[in-house]
C-alpha cells in the first residue's frame, strides 16, 4: 500500500485501540490497572511491528514477526481474562486484519485458524468452562472470522492492484515523456538537415557566381583596359575587343538571372536523395533504430513525387517509432514493373485493425492527385507497411 493508504490504517488503527481501551477500563474500574498495562504491552508491540518489523530490513524475519504476533495475542487473551465484557474479544480481528494485510495468503489463513482457536479458548473460560453455551458461541464466531477475512483478503487485493497500477502509470509517464523528448530531438534534428541542406545549396550558388561573374567581369575588365590603349592606334582591333566585352558582360548578367531565379523559386536548393540519407542518419542518431535502405538514385522523380515521399518516409518513421514501438526498418526506393516503387516496413507491433490517422489520409490524397497508388499493409505483433507506387513517365 502507499504512503498516504498506510498511515490512514495505522491511524485507525491506534483509534481502535484506544477507545476499546477507554471503554474496558471504564466497564472493569476495579481492574483498570491491570487492563491498562496490558494494553500498553499491546500497543507497544503493535508499534514494533508496524515502524520496524514490517520494514523492508526486517522482512524476511519470520521469528521476530511470529514472536511478536504471539506475544500479542497472549496479551489480548489476559486482557480477556479480566475483561468483565466480551468487548475485548474483537481485538483478535483487529490483530487478524493487520496479519492478512501485511502477510502472504498462507500466513494469512493459517493465523486465522490460530486466532479463531485462541478466541474460542477464551471464550470457554469466560462462559466458566460451560461447553454448550462456547460451542455456540464459538459456532457463532466462525462466520464472524470467515467474513474478516475474506474482506481484508479483498482490501489486500485492490491495495496491491492500485499500486501495480501506480507503478505502471508512472512507468508510463516516464516512457512518454522520453518519447517527447526524442520527437522534439528529431524534429529539431530535420529542420536542421534542411537548413544545413539549404545552405550548402546557396554556398554553391555562391561559388558559382563568383567563379564564373567574377572570371566574366574581370575579363571584361582586361578587354576594356585593352580598348582604352589600342582606340587612337587601332580603333578596328578596339572596337572588337567592345564588342567582346559586351558579350562577356551578357553573359554574366545571364549567370545571375538564373541564380537570383534559383533562389526566388527555392528549385533545386534540396538534393532529394541526400536529404533522404540525412533523414535516415538522424533518425538512427537520435532513436536508436536500425534502418536499411535499398536506394535506387538514377529514378527521375518530379518536385511533387519528391515531396510525397519525402513525407511518407518521415510519417513511417515516427508513426512507426511512436506507435509501433518499432526497432528497425527496411526503406526501398526503386523501379520495377515501370512503376516507381516506395515501401517503408518496420518490425513493430502492427495492428489487425487499421484505422488511418490525419497524416496518412493526406498522404492518400496527395498520392491519388499525383495518379499513385498507396497500399497499407500491418498484422498484430507482424509490424506495419507502407506501399507508393508512381506511374513512369
Amino acid at each position: 500500500m502507499n504512503d498516504k493508504t498506510k498511515a490512514a490504517v495505522i491511524g485507525i488503527n491506534y483509534s481502535i485501540l484506544i477507545l476499546v481501551m477507554i471503554i474496558n477500563c471504564l466497564y472493569n474500574s476495579n481492574k483498570w490497572i491491570y487492563i491498562i498495562s496490558l494494553y500498553l504491552i499491546l500497543i507497544t508491540f503493535y508499534t514494533v511491528s508496524t515502524f520496524f518489523i514490517y520494514n523492508a530490513r526486517y522482512k524476511n524475519f519470520n521469528l521476530i514477526r511470529s514472536f511478536a504476533y504471539c506475544v500479542q495475542i497472549i496479551t489480548i487473551f489476559l486482557i480477556n481474562r479480566f475483561d468483565d465484557t466480551s468487548l475485548s474479544t474483537v481485538l483478535y480481528l483487529f490483530i487478524l486484519a493487520d496479519t492478512i494485510l501485511n502477510e502472504s495468503i498462507i500466513y494469512g489463513v493459517f493465523s486465522t485458524f490460530i486466532f479463531y482457536a485462541v478466541s474460542s479458548t477464551s471464550i470457554f473460560y469466560k462462559l466458566y468452562y460451560n461447553i454448550g453455551r462456547a460451542v455456540i458461541v464459538m459456532i457463532l464466531y466462525l462466520p464472524v472470522y470467515a467474513v474478516v477475512y475474506v474482506i481484508f483478503f479483498l482490501i489486500k487485493r485492490l491495495l496491491k492492484q492500485n499500486k501495480i497500477i501506480e507503478e505502471n502509470l508512472k512507468d508510463i509517464t516516464i516512457k512518454k515523456l522520453e518519447k517527447d523528448t526524442m520527437y522534439n530531438e528529431l524534429k529539431s534534428a530535420y529542420d536542421r538537415v534542411e537548413e544545413m541542406t539549404a545552405l550548402k545549396e546557396r554556398n554553391r550558388i555562391a561559388r558559382e557566381i563568383h567563379d564564373t561573374v567574377g572570371h566574366t567581369l574581370t575579363t571584361v575588365l582586361v578587354e576594356m583596359e585593352a580598348c582604352k590603349r589600342l582606340i587612337d592606334k587601332k580603333p578596328e582591333l578596339a572596337r572588337e575587343k567592345l564588342n567582346l566585352a559586351e558579350g562577356q558582360v551578357r553573359k554574366g548578367l545571364n549567370s545571375i538571372r538564373a541564380s537570383v531565379r534559383v533562389l526566388e523559386s527555392g528549385e533545386d536548393i534540396m538534393d532529394f536523395y541526400s536529404d533522404i540519407k540525412s533523414i535516415i542518419n538522424e533518425t538512427e542518431k537520435h532513436s536508436e533504430v536500425i534502418i536499411k535502405a535499398q536506394i535506387d538514385d538514377n529514378i527521375n522523380l518530379t518536385k511533387a513525387q519528391e515531396k510525397v515521399i519525402l513525407s511518407a518516409l518521415l510519417e513511417g518513421l515516427t508513426n512507426g517509432i511512436k506507435h509501433g514501438k518499432s526497432t528497425a526498418f527496411l526503406f526501398k526506393l526503386y523501379i520495377g514493373g515501370y512503376e516507381i516503387r516506395f515501401s517503408l516496413e518496420d518490425n513493430g507491433r502492427g495492428t489487425d485493425i487499421f484505422v488511418p490517422g490525419f497524416g496518412i489520409r493526406a498522404m492518400m490524397e496527395r498520392v491519388k492527385e499525383l495518379k499513385g497508388k498507396l497500399n497499407i499493409s500491418s498484422k498484430s505483433n507482424e509490424g506495419f507497411g507502407i506501399y507508393i507506387n508512381f506511374p513512369m513517365k
